[in-house]
């Protein structure tokens, strides 16, 4: 057994009953400190909270302001396009003299679509309910795009309307739902196709500027894709017995390019200087846009729950220095 005692600065060791110290250390420190943490600012992946129910007799009712599903309907809309003439530019080729693929009959194996969002690009959506009533669906910042530059686009929409029922009904009164020139819209897509000119492997891709076409008339810029805007209708079961209702629209839009054929060999494209290299091709293309329109309506309810059970996560980061 040991035991250390502090004198003079020199600790002195006795060790099974003897006073000649084993080791002699000083106790001044020269030189800095040094700390090593690992770097905590990276994000990491997390669960969301959960609790073990305790035993349900211990359980107690107690009231609570909820927003409860009244109703939900699901639309969609798609349509097809054949997007004529358009420039794909060669971005990289197996040979060191570019020169090479000019006049190459072209071939395509791949096609890869690269974006950073899809969705909506209106600011607010007018939805008519009934035959006289319109609420103007606002978007959801949370819902922006993540790309700075493309903040116009959006996928959520939320709204109020006041209920006109009469009481006719016990429940709900369905009602016929109506939204136009919805438009459907994309930040960064990039259509890259990959496949041989000759013999010679390359790599191309077009950028769509838009997958609507909203070009006006005697506009040379390039109308993307060309889709038309779109329309949905439905209907949708609302109260009979309530003042007012929230809508919240949800979207999603899906691109999908089957195929891309080349319509030419591969030439100098004139309007790109330095000289630059591609080829035109047809873009056959289909676009799905589906919403979820929720009905959501507060309601004062009942729960049983169990006091004293959530457990609070520690949000801070971990330090070096600790607490008595």
């Amino acid at each position: 057994m040991s035991e250390i005692k502090d004198n003079k600065g020199v600790e002195e060791v006795k060790q099974n009953g003897s006073n000649e110290p084993d080791n002699l250390c000083c106790t001044c420190q020269t030189g800095p400190t040094t700390i090593t943490n690992e770097s905590q600012c990276q994000g990491q992946c997390c669960i969301p909270k959960t609790i073990i129910c305790p035993d349900i007799r211990e359980a107690k009712c107690i009231p609570a302001l909820i927003e409860r599903i009244y109703d939900y309907v699901y639309l969609e809309n798609e349509q097809t396009r054949c997007a004529k003439d358009k420039t794909f530019g060669i971005i990289w080729a197996d040979t060191e003299n570019i020169n090479e693929l000019v006049g190459k009959e072209v071939c395509i194996n791949t096609i890869t679509l690269q974006y950073d969002c899809l969705g909506i690009q209106n600011g607010n959506i007018e939805t008519e309910i009934g035959l006289n009533q319109t609420v103007l669906l606002n978007y959801d910042p949370c819902s922006q795009c993540s790309n700075p530059t493309c903040q116009q686009i959006n996928t959520e929409y939320n709204g109020s309307i006041p209920c006109a029922g009469k009481g006719c009904c016990e429940n709900g009164r369905t009602r016929k739902v109506c939204q136009s020139d919805i438009i459907p819209d994309s930040c960064f897509l990039y259509i890259i196709v990959e496949g041989t000119a000759g013999c010679i492997p390359f790599k191309a891709q077009y950028l769509v500027n838009n997958l609507a076409d909203n070009a006006n008339p005697g506009d040379n810029a390039d109308p993307g894709l060309g889709f038309k805007d779109v329309d949905f209708f439905g209907q949708v079961c609302l109260p009979d017995d309530r003042k007012k209702v929230n809508l919240r629209a949800i979207f999603d839009v899906c691109l999908s390019v089957p195929c891309v054929a080349p319509k030419s060999v591969v030439g100098e494209i004139a309007t790109v200087k330095p000289p630059y290299y591609g080829f035109d091709a047809n873009i056959f293309a289909s676009l799905l846009v589906t919403e979820k329109l929720y009905v959501v309506v507060k309601d004062e309810v009942a729960v049983y729950t169990t006091p004293n059970t959530l457990s609070c996560t520690n949000g801070g980061f971990t330090s070096n220095c600790k607490t008595e």
